[in-house]
């Protein structure tokens, strides 16, 4: 699949909100790779996180079913300005705060940071969608997509490489790489979390400038709709009772994605540090080596998947995933660990790709902000409830049991679409 972006439609549009998304995204990766670390490495207090993540995670149940209809309401761009303009009051505010205390910042302050990232998260990636939808040909659905992740995973590996640095610092010596011995001059003292928070701050803001500056021409029209906001929520739902194979698709495709999210802010920061007793850098480079091969999925998933093929690449992808945890339960090797992270990363990246692509083709725009808020439910009850799980002494003690849970669903989500594959090939794409 080439990146031929010069033949959509509204491309500087595209680029714009590419180019927002990059600088912005690198700074709330850092972010988001350091607040886990700080909590497991500097203050120790892995359940105290995992409560953090789990309670955010119940929160945002609630707050997704409601970013949805704002998301099928408003200006897709208008929603990209109010939460990168609500993101740089919070995360300049707290920085400032740090430098003015001249000491380690309060964890519910880090905490904060994480919780207004992670609701950011929830609005920001469906109304994404939703906008690249809108201002795209429906021949182009599977490119836009696969751009997206490439895009995302790009910026994500990025923020990895620059997390590695910023949370270690550099020491001048000799490393070892692919058998060669290279000399690294430089010296860079590691960042302080407000350090990193007002850069992450201050990409919010320039986001927001670039974001301002889109101009766009919607491929496919919408309609206000006067009604309230449980009347505007039912809408979705009623098109989903009426889909009953589209509600299962886009959850049992769903799976992956869940076991990402326990695994990377729950499992990986306890497994690298206490499994693997490794420092930072290892889990920055892990998250890199994730974010490659969601690169890489990118770029050949359109190659070995056609379009009408997309139900069996996500299956193969649930299957991938549900390897690379296998032989996590029993890897305790760094570099393997950074193999199958690689894997994981072309397995979650591939089957988003080819479910958005699905689902585009099948949810018409004017309501699929709310469509997906109601798999986003699903997805954070699931979430919700293996956090609480793999959170117990039992599973933080005995983290190979937490890979076989993750496995586990990843080989349901399979065989879940197989059961339904002919069913999903033959059903016909939706109106816009």
């Amino acid at each position: 699949m080439g990146l031929k972006i010069q033949s959509l439609q509204n491309r500087a549009a595209i680029l714009r909100l590419f180019a927002a998304n990059t600088i912005s995204g690198a700074a709330q990766g850092v972010s988001m790779l350091a607040v886990p670390w700080y909590f497991t490495d500097v203050l120790q207090q892995i359940p105290l996180f995992n409560s953090i993540y789990a309670g955010a995670t119940f929160v945002s149940l609630f707050w997704g079913l409601y970013a949805g209809t704002l998301i099928d309401r408003f200006s897709r761009k208008g929603i990209f300005l109010a939460e990168n303009a609500a993101g740089a009051v919070i995360l300049i505010g707290i920085a400032l705060f740090g430098f003015y205390q001249c000491s380690l910042l309060p964890w519910p302050l880090v905490a904060l940071v994480f919780v207004t990232t992670f609701f950011n998260y929830n609005i920001h990636y469906p109304a994404l969608y939703a906008f690249a939808q809108e201002i795209s040909n429906r021949q182009d659905y599977a490119r836009i997509t696969a751009y997206l992740e490439i895009q995302g995973q790009f910026t994500n590996a990025f923020a990895g490489g620059l997390a590695a640095v910023l949370l270690s610092g550099i020491t001048p010596g000799t490393v070892h790489f692919a058998g060669y011995a290279l000399y690294i001059p430089l010296h860079l003292e590691k960042w302080s979390l407000d350090q990193i928070f007002l850069l992450d701050g201050i990409t919010y803001l320039l986001s927001f400038l670039l974001i301002a500056t889109i101009r766009y021409t919607p491929q496919v029209q919408r309609h206000p709709e006067n009604l309230s906001l449980r009347e505007r929520f039912n809408i979705g739902i009623g098109f989903l009772k009426g889909n009953p194979l589209i509600l299962l698709f886009g959850n049992l495709s769903y799976f992956v994605f869940v076991t990402i999210m326990v695994l990377n802010f729950v499992l990986m920061p306890n497994f690298v540090k206490n499994y693997l007793q490794k420092a930072a850098h290892a889990f920055a480079i892990g998250d890199m080596a994730f974010a490659i091969g969601a690169i890489a999925a990118g770029l050949l998933v359109g190659q070995l998947f056609k379009q009408q093929a997309t139900v069996k690449g996500i299956i193969s992808m649930a299957l991938l995933a549900a390897l690379a945890y296998a032989v996590l339960m029993f890897n305790r090797n760094v570099g393997m660990y950074y193999l199958l992270t690689l894997l994981l990363g072309f397995s979650n990246a591939g089957a988003r790709i080819m479910r958005i692509t699905y689902l585009f083709n099948h949810i018409p725009n004017q309501i699929i902000g709310r469509a997906s808020s109601v798999f986003q439910v699903v997805n954070v009850l699931m979430r919700f409830g293996f956090i609480g799980l793999v959170s117990a002494p039992f599973f933080i003690g005995h983290i190979q049991y937490s890979f076989l849970l993750m496995g586990a669903l990843c080989l349901l989500s399979a065989a879940g679409l197989a059961a339904l594959y002919k069913r999903l090939v033959a059903l016909q794409p939706g109106n816009e």
